[in-house]
């Protein structure tokens, strides 16, 4: 649910993205812009105009630098068996050999909140999930705690 929103949200986003330079939203008549035509002056000698600030905003919205590279999933087998899902965001900077540290550090955590004694990985796979709007890293794992 909260993935579908997620991405979702981005594709609206990234839809928006082109529209700061359209001329007008009516018919030609009218030539009122989607984005108004004004300046935000921090200085005598600078001055952002807003939709510099506009396509600022949905960049930063989209590509979030601020999230965590990796959103880890972990469903339950039962009998102390786990299935880990990594996703890597879309939008990165660096990170792409940490997916096998990141299992690691939930299986720790895992295994803490279990009160085991120590886990073993049963199996673990990485690769790309192409979907749009652009492809991301992927690995699964599975986890037995002991």
């Amino acid at each position: 649910m909260a993935k579908t929103r997620h991405f979702r949200k981005s594709v609206l986003l990234l839809c928006m993205l082109p529209l700061g330079g359209c001329v007008s939203a009516g018919s030609e008549s009218t030539r009122s812009p989607l984005v108004a035509d004004k300046v935000l002056r921090l200085s005598p000698s600078l001055s952002v105009p807003l939709e510099a600030i506009v396509a600022g905003a949905v960049l930063f919205a989209v590509i979030d630098p601020l999230a965590p590279n990796w959103e880890v999933e972990a469903r339950p087998l039962g009998e102390g068996r786990y299935l880990l899902a990594l996703t890597m965001k879309r939008f990165v900077s660096g990170g792409d050999g940490e997916a096998y540290q990141v299992m690691q550090r939930a299986a720790e955590r895992l295994q803490r909140e279990a009160g085991a004694v120590a886990y073993s990985v049963a199996a673990y796979s990485e690769g790309i999930d192409s979907g749009l709007p652009a492809a991301r890293r992927v690995a699964r794992a599975l986890i037995e705690l002991r």
